[in-house]
C-alpha cells in the first residue's frame, strides 16, 4: 500500500527550533546555523486593531513564503523525517517495498512537500507509521492534512481490509493517486488519450498568443521559451505517441504562420526544415518526438553513470539484475517507463564511443566492435 500525506500549512508551523536542530545535526557550523536563525528571525509582523497597528512583534516558527532559502531549508527538514522513517526501517518496525525481489526496498518518496510512503498493508506497520508521524509532528510543529491525504492499496488486499486499515490510518481510499509531480501515476492503454491534456494545455497557450500582433521574432521567441517547454517534464519521465507529437508539431506550425480555423496560410517551408540549425536554412525549431527521445536519453546515461542512484538500482532489480543497460530488452509486460527508457537507449548508442580501460566490461559476444 502507499499513502500519500499532505501537511496542512507545510511552510508557516516549521519549528524553528527543530530546524536547527537538523542543521547541527547534517553537520552544519555553528557560524552558519547563527546566519540563518538571523534570516528566519529578521521579520516582524503588526496586526491592525479597528485601523491602527497595535505595534510589530516576530515570529518563532515558519519560513516565509516567497524568500528563495525557504524550499531549500523545507527539504532539510524534510531529512528529519526521512531519518525516522529509516530508523522505523532499521527497527523493522516498517518494510517498505519492494518493486522486484532484487530490487533495493522503497519506504518513502520525498519532493518538497509531496510525500508518498510505501508500507506493508498490516495493521502492526500503520500503527508503527502513525507512531512515526506523531513523533515527526511534535518535533516540527508540521500537521498531516488527513483530508487532502489518500491512501491506495494492492489488489492482494480485500475491500475489507482495505476499510479497516484506512479507518486506522484516518484517511481515504482511492483506487489510483491521479498524478504526481505533474506526471499521470498510472499510463492507460491508450497513450494518447493519457496524455491528450498536454495538447489542450499547448492550445490554450496558443489561442491566447493569437490575440495579439506578433512579429516573426517574437513568435520565435515565444515558440522557443514557452510553447517547446510546456510539455518538457513529462517528455523528460515518458514517451509520447508519435502522433500526439506529429500534433503538437501540427499546432505549432500553424501558429509560426499565423493560420487559424477556416483561415489556412501557406506554409512556404516544410517543419521539419524549419527544425534545422540557422547554418543549414531553418530556425532551429525542435520537433517534439526528436526532443522527446533526446530527453529520454539522459535518463539512460544517468543508468550508466551512476549505478548507485535509487533509479539505477530499482531499474536494474527490475529488469537487468544479471545483465547490462546496453544490452537488455524490453522482456514481457514491461512498464511504460522502462519502455520509454530503452527509445531514449536508441540515441544514446549512437553516440556512445568505448574509452580504452582494463577491459572488464567488455563483452566479447556483445559489445560492438565496429
Amino acid at each position: 500500500m502507499d499513502l500519500k500525506v499532505d501537511m496542512e500549512k507545510a511552510y508557516d508551523r516549521i519549528e524553528w527550533p527543530f530546524l536547527l536542530a537538523v542543521l547541527d545535526k547534517m553537520g552544519f557550523s555553528s557560524v552558519w546555523q547563527g546566519w540563518i536563525h538571523e534570516c528566519l528571525r529578521s521579520s516582524s509582523f503588526s496586526v491592525l486593531m479597528n485601523g491602527t497597528p497595535s505595534g510589530y512583534f516576530t515570529a518563532s516558527r515558519d519560513l516565509r513564503q516567497g524568500d528563495p532559502l525557504s524550499p531549500l531549508l523545507f527539504v532539510l527538514c524534510t531529512e528529519g523525517f526521512a531519518a525516522l522513517l529509516r530508523q522505523a526501517i532499521t527497527e523493522k518496525k516498517l518494510e517498505g517495498v519492494k518493486v522486484a525481489p532484487r530490487a533495493p526496498r522503497i519506504s518513502h518518496l520525498f519532493f518538497a512537500d509531496d510525500s508518498y510512503l510505501f508500507l506493508r498493508g498490516s495493521l502492526q506497520e500503520c500503527e508503527n507509521l502513525i507512531e512515526v508521524l506523531n513523533e515527526y509532528e511534535e518535533l516540527s510543529g508540521q500537521r498531516v492534512n488527513l483530508e487532502k491525504s489518500a491512501v491506495c492499496f494492492s489488489k492482494n488486499i480485500s475491500t475489507p481490509d482495505q476499510e479497516f486499515l484506512a479507518t486506522i490510518l484516518g484517511v481515504g481510499v482511492v483506487g489510483v493517486h491521479d498524478k504526481y509531480l505533474g506526471l499521470p501515476t498510472l499510463v492507460a492503454l491508450s497513450k494518447t488519450a493519457t496524455f491528450r491534456y498536454l495538447e489542450e494545455k499547448l492550445l490554450e497557450r496558443l489561442q491566447g498568443w493569437k490575440q495579439m500582433t506578433l512579429s516573426w521574432a517574437a513568435r520565435e521567441t515565444l515558440i522557443k521559451s514557452i510553447a517547446l517547454a510546456l510539455p518538457l517534464h513529462v517528455m523528460s519521465c515518458f514517451r509520447l505517441p508519435l502522433a500526439l507529437c506529429r500534433l503538437l508539431d501540427k499546432h505549432v506550425a500553424r501558429f509560426w504562420w499565423g493560420a487559424e480555423d477556416g483561415n489556412p496560410k501557406i506554409r512556404w517551408v516544410s517543419w521539419r526544415n524549419m527544425c534545422r540549425s540557422k547554418h543549414d536554412g531553418g530556425m532551429r525549431f525542435r520537433q517534439f518526438d526528436h526532443f522527446n527521445q533526446a530527453l529520454l536519453a539522459k535518463i539512460g546515461w544517468l543508468i550508466l553513470n551512476e549505478p548507485q542512484s535509487l533509479i539505477a538500482q530499482v531499474y536494474k532489480g527490475k529488469y537487468f539484475p544479471q545483465g547490462s543497460f546496453l544490452t537488455t530488452t524490453a522482456r514481457s509486460r514491461p512498464s511504460w517507463g522502462w519502455q520509454s527508457i530503452l527509445h531514449g537507449r536508441h540515441l544514446l548508442e549512437r553516440g556512445l564511443r568505448w574509452q580504452v580501460g582494463n577491459g572488464q566490461s567488455v563483452s566479447l559476444l556483445h559489445s560492438n566492435w565496429i
